[in-house]
């Protein structure tokens, strides 16, 4: 095992090193968990997963061997600040407060170190074929997708790490989203009609569905039907057809009440249990949540920093029980008590105010063209998925996200007229 996973940091440090794009592509196969097939999380040393967290290291490592410096692209200095100051503050504070160990908050922190290919792509950003990273982008998706529907056609064909016995689960379906933004942004500026591009998205969709992300799926598809039809060719807002556009939903929304037997009955349901409280698994999420909820009243301002899971403040808040969830203030299915959690009101406000204003620079005028408009509503979604969905913590919200910030910031000064605003 020792002598794999040397050999997992050593080729992916040369590759890290001296060939920045190539470094790109093999990151996100490994994020796939090599499209099923290899778990770089297999490699455990002293209990602890560290293929990742030496992955993310390598990012960081290869940065120091950029040849030729340049001038960083406009506007990712501020991001990668941030980045520093985060990891930062996360393993300080545990430790000047005497909450852990050192050895725990690094260990604690491994899952913020994503960031890593965020400052990754920005120092290495002349080295990198977008044209080819998108393409890449495209192709896993389409690859996640045909995973979704073998579980229906032949099922003893799904690669061993996404088979879940009656369910798939791909790493991630945040690329899947990403790739039908892709799509969308060349159906919009081609002008002639491509079916096979229109065939894609459609198929992507449905793999976005049998993901079984109802809030990612329901945030990409509001904002591609926006994205299509809210701005118009020359990217100005159009309220009249926004106006049209809810008229025409309203109507078949009714139509759908009148005519199919039990909707509004359930609707009312589901509605009702979520209300009053009734709904299992927002109940079951509350009563999970219930001490890290208490920890963050202790803590509103700062927050705790990254607090591993044996450090001993988490012996004032462990409840009893044979859950693992319960386990640690880490929590993948509420974003926002995981930000709360590690870095206070305070800290998640400064957090979530630096990255949306870059996210959302394809709804500046002074930045938006069709590129940058289009990876803004897919960035924009991470504000309501955080909910249900830690996209800001984890690898699945972070690396597509960087990707996607990426593509803003090399488009962000093309305008509308330039012919270089393509993408293959």
């Amino acid at each position: 095992m020792i002598v794999l996973l040397l050999g997992f940091y050593g080729f992916a440090f040369l590759l890290a090193a001296n060939r920045p794009m190539s470094f790109v592509l093999f990151y996100i196969l490994a994020s796939t968990k090599f499209l099923g097939y290899i778990d770089p999380a297999t490699f455990i040393v002293g209990g602890i997963e560290v293929g990742y967290f030496g992955l993310n290291l390598m990012a960081i490592f290869g940065i120091f061997f950029k040849k030729n410096w340049v001038e960083l692209p406009k506007n990712s200095i501020t991001i990668i600040i941030l980045i520093a100051a985060l990891l930062i503050y996360g393993i300080a504070r545990p430790i000047i407060n005497d909450y852990s160990s050192v050895k725990q908050a690094v260990i604690a922190s491994k899952d913020t170190w994503f960031y890593a290919i965020f400052i990754y792509l920005f120092v290495y950003y002349d080295n990198i074929d977008l044209k080819l990273l998108i393409k890449f982008i495209k192709g896993v998706s389409v690859y996640f997708t045909v995973n979704y529907l073998l579980l229906f056609v032949f099922p003893a064909i799904i690669p061993p790490f996404y088979d879940g016995g009656f369910h798939v689960r791909t790493f991630f379906p945040t690329y899947i989203s990403l790739a039908i933004f892709l799509y969308l942004i060349e159906i919009k500026i081609e002008e002639e009609k491509s079916y096979k591009k229109y065939g894609f998205t459609a198929f992507l969709f449905l793999g976005l569905i049998l993901a079984e992300h109802s809030a990612l799926t329901v945030m990409t598809l509001l904002g591609a039907i926006l994205y299509l039809f809210a701005f118009g060719e020359d990217l100005r807002f159009k309220r009249t057809k926004i106006a049209k556009l809810l008229s025409i939903g309203v109507f078949c929304i009714s139509l759908a009440l009148i005519f199919i037997n039990g909707l509004y009955d359930g609707i009312v349901d589901k509605v009702r249990a979520v209300v009053f409280s009734e709904d299992l698994a927002l109940s079951t999420r509350d009563l999970y949540n219930k001490f890290r909820w208490d920890a963050i009243n202790d803590q509103k301002t700062f927050g705790y920093g990254f607090i591993h899971q044996s450090s001993s403040l988490m012996n004032q808040f462990k409840l009893s029980g044979t859950s693992a969830f319960m386990e640690r203030f880490t929590v993948i299915d509420s974003g926002y008590v995981d930000l709360l959690i590690k870095f206070g009101y305070l800290g998640t406000g400064i957090m979530l105010a630096v990255l949306n204003r870059f996210f959302l620079f394809g709804f500046f005028r002074k930045f938006r063209n069709h590129i940058t408009l289009a990876m803004s509503f897919y960035l924009i979604q991470y504000l309501f998925v955080n909910y249900t969905w830690s996209v800001y913590t984890f690898s699945h919200g972070i690396i597509p996200g960087a990707i996607a910030m990426y593509i803003i910031i090399m488009y962000q000064d093309l305008k509308l007229e330039d012919d270089k605003l393509e993408l293959v």
